[in-house]
């Protein structure tokens, strides 16, 4: 179905297990790029030694042979190429997680396994058995690309028979048999990685979509403490003049009073209003008369020194409190 939250579509392809929108697929490949990618160089880096490792045992079985100098350059270069890969990928994480350089390398070790078939003197089981660890090392080396690993895995898997019925001799029972090996690994794989990917790429959708509510309800929350700050401001305030109010005045001149009679400091209480301001307003009207509020109230401001507070506790008459002066 279609998901879409915050203008970002998290719809997952049935075919590919990725997401449909190229947008979201590249938020997601940024999301987990620095864990895949350090996952991806260690595994490679362990396959590309696991590949190397079985020279001992084609050492083993075939000697120091002609047959045998093929397979060990063949399995080195692969290995070689495998850590070079691993450890100057570092700064190419974006190939790592989008599954370029994994693929790579994991379709060199392929075509190299195939190609040295004929070279190792071991039975069609053996080389069996070989291959599926191939495969299984395809489904798991490939990172978060499903078609990426059952495109190369198939690819292997119609190689690998064409070189094992080349090169062996094999009754038609044992062909069907081993087909059917194949094609349950394939298929086993194939689903798992599809699974995999889909709930990768579902937690990051479960991850984005709490994030995003999590990011508007902070944005929500903040809107609303500022809000509730400029009504309470709007509460302790008055509008014409900018001052304290009645309200503001007399709850800080208690808190005040209680402070100074504990600190046994002094305090003063300066109360005036305007001579014939009715008269003021009722001649100029008012906008004047407000001008006059405010023009007082700019005046009282220049000899306050911050801990004085100035109230307008009237339409004319104002207060003002004096921490810590005397009469």
């Amino acid at each position: 179905g279609i998901n879409v939250t915050n203008g970002r579509d998290y719809r997952i392809s049935r075919w590919t297990a990725e997401f449909a929108d190229p947008a979201t697929e590249t938020a997601f490949r940024t999301e987990i790029q620095d864990a895949w990618a350090r996952a991806t160089r260690l595994a490679m880096a362990v396959a590309a030694l696991v590949f190397f490792t079985f020279t001992i045992t084609d050492y083993l079985n075939m000697g120091a042979s002609r047959q045998y100098t093929v397979v060990f350059v063949t399995r080195l270069a692969v290995s070689l190429f495998g850590l070079t890969a691993a450890f100057s990928a570092k700064r190419f994480s974006a190939y790592l997680v989008n599954g370029v350089i994994p693929s790579a390398v994991v379709f060199t070790a392929l075509c190299a396994f195939v190609l040295i078939i004929p070279y190792r003197p071991f039975s069609p089981g053996w080389h069996g058995m070989s291959m599926m660890a191939m495969l299984l090392g395809i489904y798991v080396f490939v990172p978060n690309r499903f078609v990426l690993s059952i495109g190369m895995a198939l690819l292997g898997t119609v190689g690998f028979l064409w070189q094992v019925l080349s090169h062996f001799y094999m009754q038609f029972n044992y062909v069907v048999t081993l087909m059917l090996l194949m094609s349950v690994i394939n298929l086993l794989g194939g689903i798992t990685v599809y699974r995999v990917n889909r709930m990768l790429r579902e937690q990051f959708c479960t991850a984005s979509t709490l994030r995003e509510a999590n990011e508007r309800l902070s944005a929500e929350i903040a809107t609303r403490q500022q809000l509730e700050g400029e009504l309470r401001e709007m509460a302790l305030r008055d509008d014409l003049t900018g001052s304290a109010n009645r309200r503001q005045f007399f709850d800080q001149a208690e808190r005040e009073l209680v402070a100074t009679r504990r600190q046994g400091q002094s305090v003063s209480l300066l109360l005036f209003d305007i001579d014939h301001f009715r008269q003021i307003n009722d001649r100029y009207g008012h906008v004047r008369s407000d001008e006059v509020l405010r023009t007082l109230t700019q005046a009282c401001r220049g000899w306050l020194q911050g801990s004085e507070w100035l109230a307008r506790v009237g339409g004319e008459e104002f207060a003002v409190l004096l921490p810590g002066v005397g009469l």
